[in-house]
């Protein structure tokens, strides 16, 4: 067995442990857990490979319970600072894998091999959901990750088609990989979770996703609104407010402002579950995804779904959806009517859904992530 200066390095940029939890810290988190569950099980050479996960001092919300792969605190700094000046020198000597769009300048211009996941060019592609600094932000970092690392992964193949029809040059580096839709704690709570939530009024259905403008809950509350001119249904709305996002500037139409239930940022699996499980559907009208998380774990609790038409959700979903024109709050509550008046239609629905969501497991994506780090490896 070899020892420990013998081994491949790999260090992991934890940031996203300070941070709160989005699509992109849960991916981070989810994909962490995945891979030390690889070195737990001997899918990775633990002889060959040795992993470790850096992370600032301060600030750290979840340290994840982790086997295999040692949580390391070290530097002064927090946020941008730690990662752009403290992180380069502590991970010298091994490969860097930034997992959320951005990695440090240093180790991008050096030679560190350096592997990065951009999740999306929404904010050049979307701009008005973004904040002003961090569209600037990321108009400077993403595209040198882009040029400079070593290899690149994005989480849908639609997603790959966007990033290469504006940055040609990254193609032969740049690796497709579904997110996960399941971790070990969903699982469970899959099996123990009542099918009721009992503090919300039944019937309803459920948006999940942060209060920005691309995330369309505008366009929801306007279909809810033509929805109750026939029927009597609630919407229950999970998720908050971001400093990185434009909040979506809506109205609470007076006629439903019974109806609609802001529960905040849900972070218990066992309460998303809960709801999952309760809704009619999901409703998930983004106006741009690379790679939604929603929709399949809804699929995985045996809620259906209804989704944007747009090419990455069509990906995901299959034909386990139905989809709707976002831009068009009619044909969004039009969708949700299908699936109150039609049981057949929303027990087919609920049946290709769960076979839809079998075939997205983090189980995979660390296994092909890992595939990737590993070529980027001097010896791999």
């Amino acid at each position: 067995m070899r020892d420990n200066q013998n081994k491949q390095q790999i260090y992991i940029n934890g940031r996203f442990l300070t941070q709160a939890v989005t699509g992109v810290q849960r991916y981070a988190r989810e994909l962490v857990r995945s891979l030390d569950n690889l070195l737990e099980a001997g899918e990775i050479d633990e002889s060959r490979y040795n992993f470790k996960l850096l992370a600032p001092r301060w600030g750290i919300q979840d340290k994840l319970k982790l086997k295999n792969i040692p949580l390391r605190r070290v530097g002064r700094f927090t946020g941008h600072a730690w990662e752009q000046l403290e992180l380069p020198l502590y991970s010298k000597g091994g490969l860097l894998f930034c997992l959320g769009n951005t990695a440090p300048v240093i180790s991008l211009f050096s030679a560190q091999p350096t592997v990065v996941t951009i999740h999306s060019l929404a904010f050049l592609l979307f701009p008005e959901a973004y904040s002003t600094a961090f569209k600037a932000f990321y108009k400077q970092l993403v595209p040198l990750a882009l040029r400079k690392g070593d290899a690149v992964i994005t989480v849908s193949r639609s997603e790959k088609n966007v990033i290469i029809s504006r940055y040609g040059s990254v193609q032969k580096r740049l690796y497709a990989i579904q997110n996960g839709a399941m971790d070990e704690d969903f699982l469970k709570s899959l099996k123990h979770t009542v099918e009721t939530a009992p503090d919300i009024k039944q019937p309803f259905v459920l948006f999940i996703g942060s209060l920005s403008k691309g995330k369309n809950l505008g366009g929801v509350l306007q279909a809810l609104t033509l929805l109750n001119k026939d029927h009597d249904v609630n919407l229950v709305v999970v998720g908050a407010a971001g400093k990185n996002f434009h909040s979506d500037e809506f109205n609470l139409p007076l006629e439903i402002s019974d109806k609609v239930i802001f529960k905040g940022q849900v972070d218990t699996t066992g309460e998303l579950v809960s709801l999952y499980k309760a809704s009619l559907c999901l409703v998930f009208p983004s106006f741009y995804e690379s790679s939604g998380l929603p929709p399949l774990e809804a699929m995985a609790c045996g809620c259906p779904v209804v989704v944007s038409k747009i090419p990455s959700l069509h990906e995901r979903c299959g034909d386990a959806a139905l989809y709707c024109n976002p831009a068009n709050p009619a044909d969004i509550a039009a969708k949700i009517k299908l699936i109150i008046s039609d049981p057949r239609l929303r027990e087919t629905l609920r049946s290709k859904g769960l076979e839809r969501a079998k075939r997205f497991t983090w189980q995979k994506c660390a296994r092909e992530t890992f595939a990737v780090i590993k070529g980027v490896l001097p010896d791999g």
